[in-house]
């Protein structure tokens, strides 16, 4: 279960996640942004094609590596 402070759409996202998603396949992805710095806990959040949000730990190998290709795709 996923929780956030604000909807997918706003000028500046200030999500927070409260909790982390494990590890998804990356051909859901679609683009991703980080959470506030105002955010109790730290993540990042991936936008799927289904225009959902999956909340994931940014510290997590997978997770950089999504970032990483989702940059190098843009």
């Amino acid at each position: 279960v996923q929780v956030f402070s604000a909807p997918y759409g706003a000028d500046t996202p200030t999500a927070c996640c409260f909790s982390y998603s494990r590890k998804i396949p990356r051909q859901f992805i679609v683009d991703y942004f980080e959470t506030s710095s105002l955010c109790s806990q730290p993540g990042v959040i991936f936008l799927t094609k289904r225009n959902r949000q999956i909340c994931a730990d940014s510290k997590e190998t997978w997770v950089q590596e999504y970032i990483t290709d989702l940059e190098l795709n843009a």
